[in-house]
């Protein structure tokens, strides 16, 4: 990727337009191939809002407790991004291949779950539900946090909704997982 990015390597008839590019950027970034200093590089080549985007959610792709920190901070502990660079840091944060750097925060999100959803806007609230969710965390444990926070937080239809939505992809994903335990 890096080659392609650089211009070093081509490949015929495959065009490494902007979009690209920031695909290239991002996937680099959250396997620890590119800092902050190579993706400030690439916003300073595409300063439109989809890069500002885009290097957001690079940003929050990167694989350190520290940028983790500083994507939460963003997105949970203010209220200061705009809808679309808020989405995209959630989409950067939440990296499948991440998930040990990622289990912190499942109780976190239990913890701030309801008030985040009773002072934001429903649009980044439920961005937030649904995005932060830990729906990584593939595990009984996720699905008995759920239970019990659903349970002791008694949130509103819409929240209980979102909630329960996103922990029946967790308990499908455990049921997948053993049928395919099952089948070797």
């Amino acid at each position: 990727l890096r080659s392609l990015l650089d211009g070093a390597e081509a490949i015929e008839g495959l065009a490494v337009d902007t979009e690209l590019r920031w695909a290239f950027v991002q996937r680099l970034a959250a396997t620890g191939l590119i800092d902050e200093e190579e993706i400030d590089a690439e916003y300073a080549r595409d300063k439109t809002a989809a890069g500002e985007r885009h290097a957001a959610s690079a940003r929050a792709a990167r694989p350190s407790e520290e940028a983790k920190a500083e994507a939460w901070a963003s997105v949970v502990e203010s209220d200061k991004l705009p809808n679309a660079v808020q989405e995209a840091v959630i989409g950067g944060f939440v990296q499948t291949d991440q998930r040990e750097l990622l289990a912190p925060y499942a109780d976190t999100y239990f913890k701030v779950l309801k008030e985040v959803w009773d002072s934001r806007s429903h649009e980044i609230a439920q961005q937030i539900a649904v995005g932060l969710y830990p729906s990584v965390q593939v595990t009984q444990e996720t699905l008995a946090r759920t239970d019990t926070w659903l349970a002791a937080a008694e949130p509103g239809a819409a929240l209980r909704r979102l909630v329960s939505e996103s922990r029946a992809g967790v308990e499908r994903a455990l049921r997948a997982q053993a049928v395919d335990a099952a089948a070797e």
